[in-house]
């Protein structure tokens, strides 16, 4: 199961990797020390879901994760109020998984244990642990292997029912391709370039007006021999200071506001073929000439319709997805006991 397959609005646990080498932090329904520790004494129901309950403990344990980012941003009062809006959400959550799984099973989907070993497998193996260091971290967020095993499979499962019920049901019209490419001009539009070539004459570091007057009249010089029918890319290699002299004064293919003020706006007078007056920019004097220029243009449709399928895949399912969940709802029997 890739993030993909991850039942769309909700998040399901998994491993994060924070940077190379760091340690991975376990997302999901851990023991949140002190604090459970604490609420089971004053727990109770708070939710009812058809025939489960869910208890005021699996809301704090399912909330541990996004408990310690927010006791790192607040405190006092404002720390208060967000772990209650917090619980909120997370029991929303957890009805709305209950419900999935009731789904699955009235469904008769199921994931067998060899999924699940796969799934954990792939885990490990995409994060590098060995099979103690997978233990070592689940005891530290307060998980049993067969209680991950437990959360693995209900993920599994969850998606299993999305797809049967949401993605398998969903398709994309030519008609929906070709609007959403007209829609996306600006996302898929190819800027425009020019390849030109140049015969650089270089000044100093924090030039003078003397060091241009003394450089000019050899630029001027050569100017004339191209006037006069002179082979640019000779003339390139034997006066030309800049490391594309070697290739006949070929600098490459820019697109607008990669070349240097000055130089571009003279390159953009140019046709093809065609030489500039000498130049001057902030590192020397040049004479350019326009190779070719390209205009802008789009990413062809062929070229970008799976793209455009996927990102219009992704807004049905999210859409549907919400959709579907809320028909679940509607047909269960939920009572919130405690929302916070």
């Amino acid at each position: 199961m890739t993030a993909h397959d991850t039942a769309p609005g909700w998040r399901w646990r998994q491993w994060g990797v924070p940077g190379v080498g760091a340690c991975l932090l376990l997302l999901g329904w851990a023991v949140p020390g002190t604090w459970a520790q604490q609420t089971q004494l004053l727990d109770g129901i708070a939710a009812v879901v058809n025939d489960d309950i869910i208890t005021h403990s699996d809301v704090r344990e399912a909330m541990v994760p996004e408990t310690e980012q927010l006791s790192r941003q607040h405190s006092g009062f404002s720390l208060e109020q967000q772990l209650k809006e917090s619980y909120k959400r997370t029991l929303t959550s957890l009805v709305d998984v209950h419900l999935q799984l009731a789904r699955a099973r009235s469904l008769n989907l199921r994931v067998s244990e060899e999924d699940v070993t796969q799934q954990i497998d792939a885990l490990k193996k995409q994060n590098q642990l060995a099979d103690e260091q997978f233990l070592q971290l689940l005891k530290a967020r307060g998980l049993t292997l067969e209680l991950y095993k437990k959360q693995v499979y209900e993920g599994m499962l969850v998606s299993k029912v999305v797809n049967a019920e949401v993605r398998s049901r969903l398709t994309v019209l030519d008609t929906e391709l070709r609007e959403a490419y007209q829609a996306k001009q600006k996302q898929y539009q190819v800027a425009g370039g020019q390849t030109v070539s140049h015969i650089l004459f270089l000044l100093p570091p924090y030039p003078t007006e003397q060091d241009e007057q003394r450089l000019r009249p050899k630029a001027e010089s050569v100017l004339q021999q191209l006037r006069n029918g002179g082979d640019f890319k000779a003339l390139a290699r034997q006066y030309s200071d800049g490391p594309s002299a070697e290739t006949g004064g070929l600098l490459g293919t820019f697109k607008p506001g990669e070349l240097l003020p000055g130089f571009e706006e003279a390159a953009a007078q140019l046709q093809p073929g065609q030489i500039s007056e000498v130049v001057r920019t902030r590192i020397g004097l040049h004479i350019i000439r326009l190779e070719a220029r390209q205009l802008a243009s789009m990413r062809p449709f062929d070229e970008v319709q799976e793209e455009l399928r996927s990102d219009i895949l992704r807004e049905k399912t999210e859409r549907n997805y919400q959709e579907w969940l809320e028909s679940l709802r509607q047909q269960a029997y939920v009572k919130i006991l405690h929302a916070g």
